[in-house]
């Protein structure tokens, strides 16, 4: 009798301790988030397996159901929570199991169906009776016999960010994972077209996206291809635009074939894709053949140091931004409040920044950058700052708080949903740093996951453009002192051209970037503008061809050719500005000054030669 009393109050508790876990409602590590629950499991597995407990919680957005992977250990304290978070992130087997984003979040019920962490129960010893039918029961439940140790499961990803409901690509293998993504590209040479795959046979396809970098045409072709698109890249050129990288899909004999296929893009999220025939771009593609057999085009790196003559303030800034490789840049505006403050000349655009805090004072340097994902047109705003206060937004909705990660610290977060869009308002109170995020174009769990990645990949560095730009403004120099006001960085329109006059030099401008800095010499405010082509062949020809428009003119005092470090340039004097413009590597530089100023044609060139692009 008491031996049963004990069983019984041993299964009692059992079940309490089992059931407390999964039912609990404090906080939470949370290693991983899956659309698959067999991934969930999985991993459930693999950290049982390193003696950590986890469970399974569910979470359902938008009727698509998210699995996220909680370490067991409750704590009632969001902050008790935080420190367990940081000694796990110490354990050996994180890297080994490929985790790079952990959370805290409070404790959900998870349905009593499938609890994957927990093993199964012993089978009692088998007694040799001749009738053993319920034998077969048992012994199937879990398939491929459950001891993990003789062969590991393969690694399931660690966090899942399709942005739609697909056919569930296969699992990558860890050691793709690993290193980081685009941390400094190599310098290239754009090579010929593979092997045609349309012909006059099947000429008809679906054009799914036109770029002019072939980097960002590349990384999107690979997303496709994981998602289980016949994606190719098949490149072109025309006399007015250059290059155009573009990304194609499947090849058909008929329109309805292709038409269909443009169907299942846009199921899958993907919209605005269209039927390419291939006789009406041929020539474009035999062209671009020829260009890239005639001729080395290459695209530069960039610079991978931050120049010195930013403040340390605005370099944090730099270095904390949360990068997201498959989200280029669209536009960014850097000020260094300390700066613009004490500088008697203010240059117009800093405007767009100032708006964000109700005052100046306290603020040292403030980011304000907006991001776009071309593949499915998704778009995100960062606001970052360094200041000794930060502004508070009145919530009223349900607040779940965060943490996440970055270079220099970790950021105490709350996620929210207002009208419509999600936020991430945080701070670092220690380095004075605060963070806002806004996007109207994810659901909650997606949203999460791609704060992690961002996070993860951090600094502005990951974008080839800003090493091409930002990365490239001067140092330091102790004989001629210049302050750094601010940077933008933007596409170019449409209307760039037309305003022009769609005059040759204007046209290929068009969708490639331009970055503008204000600096303060000697109290004259100065800007270096970089148009970044992308390649030195489209840089050469717009520079080329501009120069050739300028000399049908009259030459004159106000306009004339100007040696800027041995390359070919132009000094243009009008009644908005002072210019010197040269071309090197895939660069259109202007170095402009207002016609008051007291800076020369010699001063303007000497700023070019400081540039770090030679």
């Amino acid at each position: 009798m008491k031996k049963a009393f004990k069983f019984l109050l041993s299964v009692l508790l059992l079940n309490f301790f089992v059931f407390g876990a999964l039912f609990a409602d404090g906080y939470h590590v949370c290693v991983a988030s899956y659309k698959s629950l067999k991934n969930a499991e999985t991993m459930v597995q693999k950290l049982e397996k390193q003696s950590m407990s986890a469970f399974i919680s569910e979470s359902k957005v938008k009727n698509q159901n998210y699995y996220r992977v909680l370490l067991s250990k409750e704590f009632k304290k969001i902050d008790d929570a935080r420190k367990y978070r940081d000694e796990v992130k110490k354990y050996s087997f994180v890297k080994e199991l490929g985790l790079k984003g952990f959370w805290v979040c409070e404790g959900k019920k998870m349905a009593a169906a499938k609890p994957a962490p927990l093993p199964p129960p012993p089978k009692p010893a088998p007694k040799p009776e001749p009738k053993p039918i319920p034998a077969p029961e048992p012994v199937p439940v879990p398939p491929p016999a459950p001891e993990p140790i003789p062969e590991p499961i393969p690694e399931p990803p660690v966090v899942e960010i399709a942005p739609v409901p697909i056919p569930e690509p296969p699992i990558p293998e860890p050691q793709a994972e690993e290193p980081p993504l685009i941390v400094v590209e190599e310098p290239k040479i754009l090579d010929k077209n593979e092997k045609a795959v349309l012909s006059e046979e099947t000429p008809y396809s679906v054009l799914v996206r036109a770029y002019k970098y072939n980097q960002f045409a590349e990384n999107d072709c690979n997303r496709l291809k994981e998602l289980g698109f016949d994606s190719y890249l098949l490149n072109t050129f025309d006399e007015k635009s250059f290059f155009a990288f573009n990304i194609h899909a499947g090849a058909f004999a008929n329109r309805e074939e292709a038409e269909a296929l443009c169907n299942q893009f846009t199921e899958a999220g993907i919209a605005d894709t269209q039927v390419s025939d291939f006789r009406e771009i041929q020539d474009k593609i035999k062209k671009y053949d020829e260009v890239i057999a005639n001729e080395n085009v290459a695209f530069d790196d960039g610079r991978k140091d931050l120049p010195s003559s930013i403040s340390e303030s605005v370099e944090k800034l730099v270095k904390l931004f949360p990068a997201n490789k498959d989200f280029p840049i669209q536009d960014i505006f850097i000020l260094d409040f300390d700066n613009y403050r004490v500088s008697d000349t203010k240059p117009d655009a800093a405007s767009a920044i100032i708006d964000y805090f109700d005052g100046e004072d306290g603020v040292h340097s403030a980011l304000l950058a907006k991001y776009r994902d071309e593949l499915y047109r998704k778009e995100v705003t960062v606001f970052l700052a360094n200041a000794e206060n930060f502004p508070k937004d009145d919530v009223t909705g349900e607040v779940e708080n965060m943490q996440f990660g970055a270079n220099d610290g970790v950021f105490d977060c709350e996620l929210y949903e207002n009208a419509g869009e999600w936020i991430l308002s945080g701070q670092n109170v220690g380095q004075k740093l605060f963070v806002k995020i806004t996007t109207k174009d994810f659901v909650k769990e997606d949203f999460i996951n791609f704060l992690i990645d961002s996070f993860s990949d951090g600094s502005l560095s990951v974008y080839p453009q800003m090493r091409r730009s930002f990365f490239i403004l001067p140092d330091e120099n102790s004989e001629v002192a210049k302050d750094f006001i601010c940077f933008s960085f933007k596409k170019v329109p449409d209307e760039y051209a037309s305003d022009r006059g769609n005059v040759d030099w204007a046209l290929p401008i068009v969708g490639h970037s331009l970055a503008k800095t204000y600096y303060v010499q000697n109290n004259n405010l100065f800007c270096f503008g970089f148009y970044d082509l992308d390649y030195d062949f489209n840089a050469r020809n717009v520079h080329r061809q501009f120069m050739e428009s300028k000399n049908k003119v009259e030459l004159s005092d106000a306009n004339q050719p100007v040696d800027v470090n041995g390359k070919d340039g132009w000094y243009l004097v009008n009644s908005k500005e002072r210019e010197v413009s040269f071309s090197t590597k895939s660069y259109v530089i202007t170095i402009d000054s207002e016609p008051s100023s007291t800076l020369s044609k010699e001063d303007l060139v000497q700023q070019g030669k400081d540039l770090k692009v030679w």
